[in-house]
């Protein structure tokens, strides 16, 4: 999920960059009265960056909310609804032999049923999973999504502390426009991603060919979740503006 999401956010962040530039650009070619169209002034430039960085937080702030579901649900179901597992090399009749090395003592070697993390029970048979990476991904998704979020809601508040009259215009359609697409891009990706991995979680059955489990749904679930409202919000947003 994170392979198609992080593309499209990698690729938006970017575009809104070089349109807010190309846009001053414009605007500041001069007329035929040779008088500039458009004045760089430091009130401008404040509001590019408080609704660029509105962007940018708001955006990091879902990643660390996915990322905060996906490890919590893990705690709440079982542990494949949210990491994919491989099985243990004990399945494949074998154990890895791994050397253990201790000071003043000949070299051991011990029968490994995993490269990382130990084997866990899942539908009749043995997969490897580490704990620390669902206890990881819990720490950094919460401190992601408080801190962004804290953040956002700054500059936020500070955009609506100019006043809606002195709100450059185009620069608030772009952040809108931006945000529409961006959210809409990722919900139309997220939400037959998630239906297709929970089908597919709950109509598992390991067999002898299976050599991992299904590809765990939690995530696409979280970007549902928090993507969908945003994709509402910003078209009400848009609607608002096109009727302005």
């Amino acid at each position: 999920m994170l392979s198609i999401l992080l593309p499209v956010v990698s690729f938006f962040i970017p575009l809104l960059v070089i349109g807010i530039v190309i846009y001053i650009i414009v605007m500041m070619t001069k007329n035929k009265d040779g008088k500039t169209k458009f004045k760089l002034s430091a009130k401008t430039l404040l509001q590019i960056y408080l609704f660029v960085i509105s962007f940018l937080t708001l955006g990091i702030a879902v990643i660390g909310g996915v990322t905060a579901i996906r490890a919590s649900v893990s705690y709440i179901f079982e542990v494949p609804f949210s990491y994919t597992l491989q099985r243990s090399n004990s399945y494949m009749g074998y154990n890895e032999t791994t050397p253990i090395y201790e000071p003043g003592y000949p070299v051991k070697e011990i029968q490994a049923e995993c490269y990382q993390g130990n084997p866990i029970h899942f539908h009749g048979s043995d997969f490897c999973f580490d704990s620390n990476e669902r206890k990881t991904d819990l720490i950094n998704g919460i401190s992601l999504f408080l801190s962004m979020t804290i953040l956002f809601a700054i500059h936020q508040y500070a955009i609506s502390k100019i006043g809606e009259e002195k709100i450059i215009s185009w620069l608030k359609k772009i952040y809108t426009f931006a945000s529409l697409i961006l959210y809409s891009i990722v919900s139309i990706v997220a939400i037959p991603t998630a239906i297709f991995q929970l089908t597919n979680y709950i109509l598992f059955e390991t067999n002898t060919n299976v050599y991992s489990t299904p590809s765990a749904p939690a995530m696409a679930i979280a970007v549902v979740l928090l993507a969908v409202p945003l994709w509402i919000l910003f078209l009400r947003e848009t609607t608002k503006l096109k009727e302005e």
